[in-house]
């Protein structure tokens, strides 16, 4: 049995986590609540998370599939380095985000998305997993070229139903 990779559970959580924040922020700012401006940070939170998070990781065995514009996403991540590639900084990221959104009814249950998105991290931090970029490695022309492999020869015929008899049932 594989091993699981928990950041990938936890970038799948945090882009549905922000999608919840965005949506709760806004009900927050157009529902009238006393504290609306919680409902702006919600907005600015979710947009936030989504810009760090919209970009898949490498996975460690097998293919990797890149978001439909993850190019430039990709290349920001890449370019905070450490702050960026370790999922203990994005376990406090994601766990200092959530704790304002847990005051009013309608950033509540993204609050919680996202403190579920950060215990997800750190049990990917204390596996030892870490963010690596896909697709933004230079492959030389010469190896992206599929060489054409030569098969042997079958030694045994493939197998081939009976041959059906016909009868002939004379009336």
């Amino acid at each position: 049995m594989r091993q699981i990779e928990w950041a990938m559970w936890a970038n799948e959580q945090a882009i549905i986590s922000s999608s919840v924040v965005l949506f709760g922020g806004i009900i927050g700012i157009t529902g009238f609540f006393k504290a609306w401006e919680i409902g702006i940070y919600g907005v600015i939170a979710a947009i936030l998370v989504f810009v760090i998070e919209y970009p898949r990781g490498k996975r460690v065995k097998g293919r990797t599939t890149e978001r439909k514009f993850q190019q430039p996403f990709t290349r920001f991540v890449n370019c905070t380095g450490f702050l960026g590639r370790n999922y203990f900084v994005r376990f406090l990221f994601h766990l200092v985000l959530c704790a304002p959104l847990c005051f009013i009814l309608a950033t509540i249950m993204g609050g919680l998305c996202l403190f579920v998105t950060s215990m997800i991290y750190l049990v990917a931090a204390f596996k030892g997993e870490q963010w690596n970029p896909v697709g933004l490695e230079e492959v030389p022309a010469e190896e992206t070229k599929k060489e054409l492999k030569s098969f042997r020869q079958p030694k045994k015929p493939p197998p081939r139903a009976p041959p059906q008899t016909i009868e002939d049932n004379h009336i």
